[in-house]
């Protein structure tokens, strides 16, 4: 029994103590938890006799150091024509104010303050890319972090336009890089120094856009002048789906179907009509691209150069059929000349004209006629033979001309455009990789 009270005696003993450790950690907990008198005083402390027009450095004859980073939240938009994006970001600054520091332990363990952003000095940032009016990047909104060594983190944001020069060059696989960069206007290098933390822009809360994929980001500091510069960098890239289903395809199509004119027959009387309406609807595309693009010579697309070269070769179709439906419709007495008659041959291989003259006949009775033609051949005289092969010559036809002729140039111009639209399209994919 004495053993057993004892026991309980003990057990007892230690629940005592460990309920004196609970309330004396909760008693501490809440002497140590800040108050709002104590942020009030802390405010009031602080931004008592405090200066918003003075550099917040115990030497004012210094450098003062600013911080720098961003976040990237999305691209609004790129216009190619007036060579501007817009985008939706925030930056981060971060510098040390000596006039903000206290001790933790008299305000209730308070380590960190947020106060508006007008009630301490800010340093006045200066976009030299925007592209819509020179003002100091301010939102009279947002308020500032203080830690209770001087740390203030500051974040304005908002939507950026900045001014760049656009590369149309392979258009619709190209690529652009436009750059925010950031100066404290009015004060040189040596007064306000401006630093970047990363080495690229934070991401983590872009959304993307369905016209243009974010390929890279970079910063970098660098001193124009006098100033100290930070640059932060952002390449894009556009998806080309869009131009090529509505832009590249039809006129590739277009581009096929053009040599198509030699095969329709000539009495049809839609030879003219089919192209010169290729003609003018490769007319149409110069006008829908330029539209799209920046009206300057010094990247001019090379989308722009294919199309003007591909409305050069339709006209230069459009007129071989004009002059090829005249020679169809000479009349027949006309004879062919000589050396076209054998450009003609040779164009043709010499097979076709083959063919139309002679004569098929049956197998069975083809040795009696072979033997009584090659008797007859061989007691012509040299000057019959001539007389007869100038009359083989004389025997085609304009319309035979001209047979030959769109066999001729149906093959040439599919030559032509497939290589010349490979390599084209070949060109505008890995010119700008």
């Amino acid at each position: 029994m004495l053993r057993l009270f004892n026991d309980l005696r003990f057990h007892r003993n230690m629940i005592g103590v460990v309920l004196l450790c609970v309330i004396a950690t909760v008693a501490v907990t809440r002497i140590e938890a800040a108050s709002l008198t104590d942020s009030k005083a802390l405010f009031n402390n602080l931004t008592s006799g405090y200066n918003k027009e003075m550099r917040p450095i115990h030497d004012q004859d210094g450098v003062f150091t600013l911080k720098l980073d961003m976040y990237l939240l999305s691209i609004k938009d790129f216009d190619e024509v007036s060579g501007t994006l817009n985008v939706l970001g925030a930056f981060m600054v971060i510098w040390k104010d000596v006039s903000l520091v206290w001790d933790p332990s008299l305000y209730g363990g308070l380590n960190q303050l947020y106060v508006g952003q007008n009630h301490i000095w800010l340093p006045k940032l200066y976009n030299l890319k925007a592209s819509n009016q020179f003002s100091a990047i301010l939102d009279p909104d947002m308020t500032v972090k203080i830690g209770y060594d001087g740390t203030v983190i500051w974040s304005p944001g908002g939507f950026f336009d900045v001014k760049c020069s656009p590369d149309v060059s392979y258009f619709p696989f190209d690529t652009q890089t436009c750059s925010i960069q950031l100066t404290a206007w009015g004060y040189t290098h040596t007064v306000i120094d401006l630093k970047t933390q990363k080495s690229e822009i934070y991401i983590n809360f872009y959304e993307t856009n369905g016209e243009w994929a974010l390929d890279k980001t970079s910063t970098g500091t660098y001193l124009l002048g006098s100033y100290s510069i930070a640059t932060f960098n952002i390449t894009i890239s556009r998806l080309p789906a869009f131009h090529v289903v509505n832009t590249l395809m039809p006129i590739y199509l277009l581009l096929l179907m053009n040599p198509l004119v030699f095969v329709l027959p000539c009495d049809s009387g839609e030879r003219v009509g089919f192209s010169l309406t290729v003609f003018l609807t490769f007319t149409v595309f110069i006008t829908i691209i330029n539209s799209v693009l920046p009206a300057n010579s010094d990247s001019m697309s090379k989308l722009s150069y294919f199309i003007f070269i591909v409305l050069v070769v339709s006209g230069v179709i459009a007129t071989i059929n004009i002059l090829q439906l005249r020679m169809y419709h000479k009349d027949e007495d006309t004879p062919v000349p000589g050396w076209l008659a054998k450009l003609m041959r040779v164009f043709d291989c010499q097979c076709r004209i083959r063919r139309r003259m002679v004569v098929v006949r049956p197998v069975h009775a083809n040795k009696p006629c072979l033997e009584e033609s090659l008797d007859k051949k061989e007691r012509q005289s040299p000057t019959e033979v001539e007389a007869t092969n100038e009359m083989k010559t004389t025997e085609m036809t304009w319309k035979n001309v001209v047979h030959i002729l769109d066999t001729f140039y149906t093959c040439l111009f599919y030559i032509i455009v497939i290589v010349f639209g490979i390599t084209t399209t070949t060109l505008l994919y890995f010119g700008d990789k």
